[in-house]
């Protein structure tokens, strides 16, 4: 598999087996240049996947009522 994203990201445009001629025909057809795009091999996707943020948890209704709980405790 074959990853055609908008360039220095993950955000994938065209993931397939489809020849690289027709990837970027499929960007193109989205709005974006062949400056704008790059084909990725399924290691490479991966390898840049791994090293994007992961994206911060917000914390659970039972962590929220206990911090709550806590500040509460401290004050009185």
């Amino acid at each position: 598999m074959k990853y055609c994203v908008i360039k220095d990201t993950t955000k994938v445009i065209d993931g397939s087996e489809n020849p690289i001629e027709i990837m970027l025909q499929n960007a193109q057809n989205s709005g974006f240049t062949e400056t704008e795009v790059e084909i990725l091999t399924e290691e490479e996707y991966q390898a840049r996947k791994e090293l994007e943020p992961k994206p911060t948890q917000e914390p659970t209704q039972e962590e929220r009522i206990l911090a709550l709980e806590q500040v509460l405790l401290e004050i009185l």
